[in-house]
């Protein structure tokens, strides 16, 4: 697996781009998944620069992996022409940070509660999008979240069998699909010919699965118990990631650290990846 940090594990912290490029390359991650808020800022700051530090940044072997933004699919009728003008600006930004991906979520409803026209002025807008993603060479990944038509492993396969394009494409977070009733595992094998790029991250217990609510997580004062590492959480990644090796994934997996001190535990969470992709290689 190759294996990227999450520029949104600093969004409290006072980091340049350059700083998160330098610790990419010496603690040895292959990529830096990139906020949409902060690539923009980048381009909006450095527009005569990012060119030339994409150039260094890729020298040392480390690419952007994927753009994580959102679109509002939900938006009314009448806003149909803006939905997919955001959706080819941030096409070109994704272009702009050479990566072919571009995250956003299914909306901002659980499937459970969505009604017939609310799934199908996703679907259509999910199509459309879709299909100038594919123009513009970029895949439209659609994550596993909550309190989106991705919110379930049912949910997530009824979107990707109504859409039915080429250019539409899974982010599989382990922890959400499990949050929702699913097997990590078993959600992993039914959308692997989707899935384009993982998320991993952990939680000590599902009574704390409160601290990733949107309000809490991107408040500078928000509750950070229960957040824990990837070994020592209710998620077995031990298991995650031997079958993911036994499947030689060449996709990309992006740890996600929501907690204070992310320069500490992406190091950590990296070390303990890479150290049980190499005992997978002595097995195999």
């Amino acid at each position: 697996m190759n294996y990227s940090l999450c520029s949104i594990s600093f969004r409290h912290e006072l980091v340049s781009f350059n700083d998160l490029v330098h610790f990419a390359c010496e603690k040895g991650f292959a990529g830096i998944e990139l906020w949409g808020i902060h690539a923009k800022a980048l381009v909006r700051n450095h527009k005569y620069e990012v060119s030339h530090l994409l150039d260094k940044m890729e020298a040392k072997g480390v690419r952007i992996s994927m753009v994580s933004d959102y679109i509002d699919l939900f938006a009314e009728d009448d806003q149909t022409l803006a939905v997919l003008e955001r959706g080819n600006s941030l096409f070109a930004l994704a272009q702009t940070f050479r990566t072919n991906k571009l995250r956003i979520f299914a909306g901002n409803q659980s499937s459970s509660v969505a009604n017939p026209r609310v799934w199908e002025r996703c679907v259509t807008r999910l199509r459309n999008l879709a299909q100038l993603a594919s123009e513009n060479g970029v895949y439209l990944v659609i994550e596993t979240h909550p309190k989106t038509l991705a919110d379930t492993l049912i949910s997530t396969l009824r979107l990707l069998d109504e859409v039915a394009h080429s250019h539409i494409r899974v982010n599989l977070d382990f922890l959400h699909i499990w949050e929702l009733g699913s097997d990590p595992l078993y959600a992993y094998r039914a959308l692997k010919e989707w899935t384009i790029n993982y998320h991993l991250k952990n939680i000590s217990c599902r009574d704390k699965l409160g601290v990733f609510a949107p309000d809490n997580v991107y408040s500078p004062s928000g509750d950070r118990d229960g957040l824990t590492t990837l070994s020592d959480g209710i998620i077995d990644y031990t298991s995650i990631v031997e079958q993911l090796d036994r499947d030689n994934m060449t996709y990309t997996a992006a740890i996600e650290w929501f907690g204070d001190h992310p320069f500490y535990y992406l190091e950590k969470e990296l070390a303990w990846l890479k150290k049980h992709d190499q005992k997978c290689d002595v097995f195999i």
